[in-house]
């Protein structure tokens, strides 16, 4: 079904210019008028879902208008477009609930895609309203995956984790910070045009859909923003943006879950710190038990063990280390257990299609579900911290 718009302004020319800018194929202008009763006349007889009028320097007729729409007819959709962005003009739409303010467009897809998120966003609101919904929580949180050694297994995990999500229903973006040799793009056979180098280098403000365009969306419904294409570029890329993109996103996405490398960076410590949760992987393997409880020591330095969560991968039995050895050895508590399936985590990484969705019932989707009802069900339950071995890292004779 289409949005049907309804353009109104005093000047002919404006009108034609306005419309020529609406191209997609998802919007139908419905009619035009000029100001006042005219216009409400007019309104009233189509029944637009959204309402959009140019907006000079000390225009009152025009912010009587849109006052009487909002106020009259909130469930139709006012977008004022100014002619010169100012703060005087922003106070005054303000002042009147006129909140979708924005530049005269300059090309007709971001134009486009502006009206389509105004009118979507809008609605969301008004149909949680109408639905009596009670108890409506805000909640947007950044899951950053860290392990403190390559191969552990923290892009199957972080893709798998995101695709539940979404499946659940919720906004998902997915961000790939290792910025030289991230792989996010493989584990989803995707093919991005655009990745965050792109991004800090041509465009960077407040404009969550024009962050979005730099994204690639997966079948899955997932939003996902790739690694560079070229390891070089990971110069380009500073902490400051990424806590600026971090801080962004979260206005928009439910969950924002992070890729890192395996190891402490500016930009993976700005990501750790912007982040709500810190699903630390760690794996049976005495290397990398060694290099879990120095990470975790500085996680704890960084006073981030609150929101660090232990998660053990291939989580099976060895004849050397146990699982229930990994918590006495770090000191840490385990907060979730993977298990190791090797056949269906390749098959699904050769296939680039996330083993959530491919294999639903096997235990390695099982497990990256209970990861998710844990998250979205906040605090589960602590298990006491235990104190580490001595000489555990000394190897046996």
């Amino acid at each position: 079904m289409k949005i049907r718009i309804m353009l109104i302004s005093k000047v002919d020319r404006t009108l034609t210019q306005i419309k020529d800018m609406i191209q997609d194929e998802e919007l139908q202008v419905i009619g035009e008028s000029s100001t006042g009763s005219v216009a409400l006349d007019k309104i009233e007889n189509v029944s637009p879902d959204l309402v959009i009028m140019p907006l000079g320097a000390g225009d009152t007729d025009v912010l009587s208008l849109a006052e009487r729409i909002i106020l009259d007819r909130p469930r139709i959709q006012v977008i004022l477009l100014a002619e010169h962005m100012d703060v005087d003009v922003l106070q005054s739409a303000i002042k009147i609930g006129a909140h979708n303010v924005v530049e005269f467009p300059r090309n007709a897809k971001d134009f486009g895609e502006y009206i389509k998120s105004v009118y979507h966003t809008e609605m969301a609101k008004i149909n949680s309203l109408s639905e009596g919904k009670k108890n409506l929580s805000w909640m947007s949180r950044v899951v950053t995956i860290f392990g403190p050694k390559g191969g552990l297994g923290k892009t199957t995990i972080a893709v798998n984790l995101a695709a539940r999500l979404a499946e659940e229903g919720k906004k998902v973006a997915l961000i790939d910070l290792d910025l030289q040799f991230g792989d996010v793009h493989i584990f989803l056979d995707i093919d991005p045009t655009d990745t965050i180098a792109e991004l800090v280098q041509e465009f960077f403000g407040s404009n969550i859909d024009a962050v979005r365009s730099f994204m690639t969306v997966h079948s899955s419904g997932v939003h996902v923003l790739c690694s560079p294409k070229s390891p070089e570029y990971a110069e380009t890329i500073s902490a400051e943006k990424v806590q600026s993109l971090l801080s962004l996103l979260r206005t928009y996405y439910d969950y924002v879950i992070i890729d890192t490398p395996p190891f402490f960076t500016d930009v993976v410590i700005t990501a750790l710190e912007s982040s709500s949760t810190i699903l630390f992987v760690t794996g049976l393997d005495i290397s990398i038990l060694k290099n879990s409880k120095v990470s975790l020591a500085l996680l704890d330095s960084l006073q981030m063990s609150d929101k660090t969560r232990l998660v053990v991968n291939r989580a099976v039995d060895m004849s050397s280390i146990s699982v229930e050895d990994v918590q006495k050895i770090l000191g840490f508590p385990i907060w979730a257990k993977i298990p190791s399936d090797y056949k269906v985590a390749v098959t699904a990484l050769n296939r680039g299609v996330p083993f959530v969705n491919s294999s639903p019932t096997s235990k390695l989707a099982l497990s990256i579900e209970q990861i998710s009802t844990m998250l979205q069900g906040g605090e589960v339950q602590k298990i006491e911290t235990a104190k580490p071995k001595e000489g555990i890292f000394k190897r046996k004779k």
